[in-house]
């Protein structure tokens, strides 16, 4: 059975113009794959980041989550769990209304004056507050007691669980509300990572980890009534949704650590010590890393770890293991201190903290408070390899003081043919956006865009689970599960672009294509401020033809030589197509407008206007092209392997759209340096303008002129430094540019801006390679 998943094509919304396509609403918002949980959309489409909140009322959006049971099936969702009388008007004391309450039926037996709330998922709490009424036929429940429980089952069949009481009236009770704090009794084990946080011990150790709430009146009174139950928990649980939005990878020594993640107690991730011959926590598999999916700002983390017999756990359990520590990274690309393990990304990792025995300190809930830190991929290590034995975590919970501090977006893939209705190409002009950022906040664009889409098949077995190609193909018909099929880019896509820098900024991928992608990146450097996205628009034209393909001669060239090149240019139109007449060619190189040379289907153009500016050739042609090859024949100097010769197609009636030419075959638009690899002298075509400079304010020799050519030294940042010929630094100066094609100016002033003496001055050009001839020296002469 062949199963069609696409990815949604833009079909649905037609464009606000005929040359503007815009995002602003929440079906169009919806066509983008967005991490579960963390983006949110108004109703008149603002698009916004989800804000994580401390000390909320966890009853409110119980309903939200879901957990599976023994006798109600997978998918049951928070809320009432039982009411033993008077189930009708249950729902009322998780409402929010405090105007709104339970009260048992006076006929119902005693033991049915209960109620149980099921928060839909095992959450840590600092807090359960139950409110009542007070008026004629509703008054508090007068003798009551409240139980708990971490929704653990005790039994592997049945949904039952070991409650236990946490408040219990001593004499008839007639207040309207009751606060009962919540605290593991007997243990201090909250942490404080960093002493700049200055916490109550209220704030320390008020928690809890619960999952249902039970009040069970123990006198019948005709009145008795029960408006509300809150649960106050410590914050939103960032750490829901990880699987979903990223993903775990785990060493030998541990297991099921997608469990951590999922608050419920009932699975969990298993923990073992390694034994002789291993001797360290890498070896030994006692590691994993979870990519949050976001970068999150956390300052809090909890770890509960099953107690022996808890649950339905044996004894094989032994607590929490003989110690751990914690890192976090943002993201950023490593330094050098990535973990020396196998994880997918190469990142830096910081140590938040490290507790050396939780056992010995006989803890089993772990608490750890810290100053806000960055976070999007945690990686959890133990200490040493010897004394964890068999450790059962139950859950990892992460909190945070805000909005996340970074998310990604990205559309789906967009025909702007089809959304125009015509099915012609475009030309996508420029994104722009409507946004609201508040100091500290960004929305980072970046496009892609392509001509082709590619299948990519997932094989299902029987049961639905992942397969590989062969295994389903080998598998009888019978065994065989369904085949999703997605469309993926194809090898003509380029790759993602720089990132946009302002609203209206031109296209910078390669148009016209056919499809484009768009990746949104929304960051914030306060957890309390985050920016709003009214919409973003896509401005396109009609392409100037249907294509253009395009081949550099000859391929291969001497380093920074005066060679003459000949790009030839293949247009395809039809009649519709308004054609060209204008020409831009960028080179990183040495152009020479002066030789350029231009052939129309075999003959010579001799009216071409042409102009150089920086690293490009404008060249207005004396007709408009459609079909016709054409060649451009002209000189020039390569200095960077692989330079790519990029041609774009213009008209004088159309400012402000250029059409880019796609190479005719692969990579025929590129010239490579075979001789560069060779080349240990990474300083060519050194030029200083004069051997003796004035700088006396005449207009005549005032400044030093430095340039050069760097081969080699993408990343480095060339400095000039100046000496005196006794060898005193006089001054440095920096590059700001990341070009082969170098220039420095010296005004000939020292550092501290005095002019110097007349005499005899030392240049000395350093590239800060790591290998190669990078410096060069030369000598120059000042007067006045």
């Amino acid at each position: 059975m062949l199963r069609i998943v696409f990815c949604t094509l833009l079909l649905a919304a037609l464009p606000l113009r005929a040359d503007l396509f815009t995002f602003n609403s929440a079906d169009e918002w919806s066509s983008w794959t967005r991490p579960p949980g963390l983006l949110t959309v108004s109703e008149n489409g603002q698009l916004g980041l989800v804000k994580f909140h401390k000390n909320t009322n966890l009853v409110i959006d119980a309903h939200l989550f879901t957990h599976e049971t023994r006798t109600r099936g997978d998918e049951v969702a928070g809320g009432l769990w039982q009411v033993g009388s008077n189930p009708a008007a249950g729902p009322l004391v998780i409402d929010g209304d405090l105007d709104t309450y339970w009260q048992p039926s006076p006929d119902d037996a005693q033991e049915d004056w209960f109620i149980t709330i099921d928060l839909g998922r095992a959450a840590l709490a600092k807090e359960i507050r139950l409110t009542f009424p007070d008026q004629e036929g509703a008054r508090p429940l007068r003798q009551f007691r409240v139980f708990i429980t971490t929704g653990a089952r005790i039994s592997s069949t049945e949904d039952l669980f070991l409650y236990r009481q946490i408040y219990r009236t001593t004499q008839p009770n007639s207040a309207t509300s009751i606060s009962i704090p919540l605290r593991f009794a007997g243990r201090d084990s909250a942490m404080v990572i960093d002493s700049s946080l200055e916490l109550s011990d209220e704030e320390r150790l008020n928690y809890r980890i619960v999952q249902y709430i039970q009040v069970i009146s123990e006198e019948k009174t005709p009145d008795g009534a029960l408006a509300e139950v809150e649960v106050i928990g410590v914050g939103d649980n960032i750490a829901l949704g990880t699987l979903e939005r990223g993903g775990f990878v785990e060493g030998a020594g541990t297991g099921s650590t997608p469990n951590l993640f999922d608050a419920n107690l009932n699975t969990n991730n298993t923990i073992t010590d390694c034994r002789a011959p291993l001797t360290a926590w890498d070896e030994g598999g006692t590691w994993f890393r979870a990519d949050l999916g976001a970068t999150f700002f956390i300052d809090e983390m909890f770890i509960y770890s099953m107690q022996p017999e808890e649950g339905t756990l044996g004894f094989t359990v032994s607590g929490t293991g003989s110690g751990h520590t914690v890192l976090f990274s943002d993201g950023t690309p490593t330094s050098g201190s990535k973990p020396p393990v196998d994880v997918p990304e190469s990142v830096d990792y910081e140590e938040v903290f490290t507790h050396l025995s939780p056992s010995a300190d006989n803890l089993l809930y772990l608490r750890y408070l810290f100053e806000p830190r960055k976070a999007r991929y945690l990686f959890f290590r133990g200490v040493r390899c010897d004394g964890f034995g068999v450790a059962k975590w139950g859950e990892m919970q992460l909190f945070s003081p805000g909005y996340p501090a970074q998310v990604e977006m990205q559309s789906s893939f967009i025909d702007l043919g089809l959304v125009a209705g015509d099915r012609r190409p475009k030309v996508i002009k420029s994104l722009s956006w409507d946004a609201d950022l508040p100091p500290g906040t960004r929305l980072q664009l970046r496009s892609r865009s392509g001509n082709e889409l590619s299948e990519d098949h997932t094989f299902y077995d029987r049961k639905g689970e992942a397969v590989t190609e062969e295994k389903w193909a080998a598998s009888p018909a019978v065994l065989r599960g369904p085949v999703d099929t997605s469309l993926v880019v194809d090898a003509d896509w380029g790759e993602w672009s720089n990132l946009y820098q302002f609203p209206g900024e031109n296209f910078q991928s390669e148009s016209p294509r056919r499809f484009m992608l768009l990746q949104m990146i929304l960051s914030t450097d306060d957890p309390q401020q985050a920016p709003t996205i009214n919409s973003l628009s896509i401005e396109f034209e009609d392409a100037l033809v249907q294509g253009a393909r395009g081949s550099i001669s000859p391929r291969q060239a001497i380093p920074n030589a005066d060679t003459q090149f000949t790009y030839t240019l293949w247009p395809e139109s039809d009649d519709l197509d308004s054609g060209f007449d204008r020409l831009r060619l960028v080179l990183d190189g040495a152009l020479d407008a002066v030789s350029v040379e231009l052939t129309l289907g075999g003959q010579l153009l001799t009216e071409a206007q042409i102009v150089q500016s920086g690293d490009s050739l404008f060249i207005d042609l004396p007709q408009i092209i459609t079909t016709d090859s054409l060649q451009i024949a002209f000189n020039a100097r390569v200095v960077a392997n692989a330079t790519i010769f990029a041609l774009d197609l213009g008209k004088s009636d159309r400012p402000g759209i250029w059409q880019s030419v796609e190479a005719a075959t692969r990579r025929s638009n590129i010239v490579l340096l075979p001789d560069l690899a060779d080349n240990k002298n990474l300083i060519d075509d050194l030029r200083i303008d004069s051997q003796i400079f004035t700088p006396n304010g005449d207009g005549i020799n005032d400044q030093l002129e430095v340039s050069f050519v760097a081969f080699k030294v993408d990343s480095a940042q060339p400095t000039l430094e100046v000496y005196d010929i006794s060898g005193h630094l006089i001054t440095r100066l920096h590059s700001k540019t990341r070009s082969a094609q170098q220039s420095f100016t010296w005004s000939g002033d020292r550092a501290n801006g005095q002019l110097v003496d007349p005499g005899i001055y030392l240049l000395r050009l350093d590239l800060g390679a790591d290998s190669g001839d990078d410096s060069a020296l030369r000598s120059i002469a000042v007067a006045y």
